[in-house]
């Protein structure tokens, strides 16, 4: 961020040759100093300090900034989490200003010679009142976390009811994972936060454990010699991915580590299971802040055994869904364009489609020691490419039937990142695609599965405010999680509105869900409570989250891969299988 005229820049080299006093200006016969203290008024403090800071200009031309100009734009961690309740408007807030600015638009409130007004001026005329639906409230699902069912007050977070879940396992007949610690050289008590980390996935006397100690520790640097370290590792062709599990306990020196895609990367490729501990964002190993620590490795140790494909809680689903039944999400991930020091611009990088593929043998309660059943798939795609997911949806499809070992009675899709203009064409190709992959069957007897692909559409211009509560003025309050409003129909296609999470010192914007497919043999279907009730089941957010789970996974995974310099194409699915690698 340059402090001088507020604006961002990407950096793109950092210049230990010169500084402001000795590097030329272009065309101008002065140096950067001189050029700041004429044409800008600025006279710098440190003309001779080095480096001087590359960054890409208009047109793609690289200039130039003194250090002392700029600063960078990653803020504290802790900052960054409560940035919502610092950069949100309460609803009552939103309201009034929505309010005055309507004051200006209806005719007379801004003078505009002979019109009347600002928005009749052009040719418009502001309605009177705002847009009314009628709207209810859906109850929190039955869910259960180990046996025990979660109270609708504790709907919105229960994640301190998982804390006393058991699973009455016994230890003997559990699978004892092997794990491999990948330490960074600067973290002084590892193997403290690993006993912490042990004591609490065991806990849980779930199916796996964690053994009384590593099998290996593993030394490691930064960047280089972070995954250099990892490589030479895994380089062990005796290693197995049924068995072992790698945590990485990781100290970057910025805000993110650049080793995490290319560790990640490897390990997937591999079908090995993974688990990052970031110890800048929580330094586990400072007595004094052990609290938080103990908070932060619960919620880690819960994402290992989500890791491990163990269900630490189940939603019920609506009985009238024929079972068992397959839940599919789909989004497709475009990563942010990149300099090319070659080309010396920004260029596309390749977008990574992912395809989530889930099963649920029944609508009622699950063994304690049910395991989730899911398929994953990436694909690398063109730059920007969205659409055209056909074959790929019925490659994932056909051979998630065959890898899960189930003959489905209904599928039920959640395609995200879809507009009204693709219905017609691009979606009919993926509604086809899925319906292939369900309904092959090896030996020529097809299947024909009923299904519903539902599109969900978070960049959205609309919002709920509350009309009508007694005591209380119009849009005070904004709509609480599990709104659900059928009254605003689009012209073609069933739609409704459904708020997800919704915090209350803000004003949360709504999904809308457009079903643009729906077999007659699942009119009985209610597909709004469906999706209110899995958007509880996303396995790494013990609460209701906006989308249903298998679209967010879909979402999680597809960042992943795009994250990937082979974007995602070599992640084993086969050995990934049954697991939530990618949380």
């Amino acid at each position: 961020i340059n402090m001088h005229d507020k604006k961002c820049y990407s950096v793109t080299d950092l210049i230990f040759d010169h500084s402001a006093a000795s590097m030329p200006v272009s065309g101008l016969g002065m140096s950067h100093a001189e050029y700041f203290e004429k044409r800008k008024n600025i006279k710098l403090k440190y003309p001779n300090f080095k480096p001087l800071i590359a960054v890409l200009g208009r047109a793609n031309q690289v200039v130039y900034f003194p250090a002392e100009l700029v600063a960078g734009n990653e803020l504290e961690p802790r900052l960054r989490q409560r940035l919502p309740m610092i950069a949100s408007y309460k609803p009552e807030t939103r309201n009034a200003a929505i309010e005055k600015i309507r004051s200006y638009l209806i005719p007379g409130g801004q003078k505009t010679k002979g019109a009347g007004g600002l928005l009749p001026a052009l040719g418009i005329q502001l309605a009177d009142g705002r847009l009314s639906a009628k709207a209810q409230v859906m109850p929190i699902p039955m869910i259960m976390a180990a046996g025990v069912q979660v109270p609708s007050s504790r709907g919105e977070n229960w994640s301190s009811m998982l804390s006393a879940a058991r699973f009455n396992i016994n230890p003997k007949e559990s699978n004892t994972l092997q794990v491999i610690v990948v330490c960074n050289e600067r973290i002084r008590d590892a193997m403290n936060v690993y006993s912490k980390i042990r004591d609490i996935v065991n806990g849980y006397n779930a199916s796996y454990r964690f053994s009384q100690q590593p099998v290996q520790f593993v030394k490691a640097g930064d960047r280089e010699k972070h995954w250099g370290a990892v490589e030479k590792c895994f380089s062990d062709k005796s290693l197995v991915p049924e068995n072992l599990f790698v945590l990485d306990f990781n100290k970057p020196k910025g805000s993110t580590d650049p080793a995490y895609p290319v560790i990640k990367q490897l390990l997937t490729k591999n079908g090995f299971l993974s688990q990052f501990v970031n110890f800048n964002t929580c330094d586990h190993d400072n007595p004094r802040d052990q609290r938080r620590s103990n908070l932060v490795l619960q919620g880690v140790a819960r994402q290992i055994l989500h890791k491990t494909g163990i269900r630490l809680w189940w939603v019920h689903i609506p009985q009238s869904l024929p079972t068992p039944t397959v839940f599919i999400g789909v989004d497709v991930f475009h990563a942010p364009r990149v300099y090319d020091p070659v080309q010396k611009k920004r260029v596309g990088k390749a977008s990574c489609a992912a395809i989530i593929v889930q099963v649920y043998r029944n609508s009622g309660q699950q063994k304690s020691s049910q395991r989730i059943e899911l398929f994953s798939k990436t694909f690398k795609r063109d730059p920007g490419k969205e659409y055209e997911l056909g074959g790929a949806l019925q490659q994932t499809v056909a051979t998630a039937m065959k890898e899960l070992g189930v003959s489905p009675s209904s599928c039920i899709v959640w395609r995200d990142g879809i507009g009204e203009s693709s219905f017609s064409n691009e979606a009919r190709e993926e509604i086809d695609g899925i319906r292939a992959g369900l309904n092959q069957v090896d030996g020529g007897q097809d299947r024909d599965v009923p299904l519903a692909y539902i599109t969900t559409q978070k960049r959205i211009a609309t919002k709920f405010l509350s009309k009508g509560v007694a005591g209380h003025p119009d849009g005070k309050f904004a709509a609480p999680p599990g709104t659900l409003v059928q009254g605003i129909q689009g012209l073609e296609h069933e739609t409704f509105y459904l708020n997800g999470r919704a915090p209350p010192y803000s004003t949360a914007k709504p999904v809308r869900y457009v079903v643009v497919e729906k077999d007659e043999r699942l009119a009985h279907v209610p597909i709004e409570k469906l999706t209110w009730d899995m958007s509880h089941d996303y396995p790494n957010w013990s609460g209701q989250i906006k989308v249903p789970s298998v679209t967010q996974m879909a979402h999680k995974l597809a960042e992943l891969g795009g994250s990937f310099t082979d974007c995602g194409e070599n992640m084993n699915s086969s050995k990934l299988k049954n697991t939530v690698h990618f949380l």
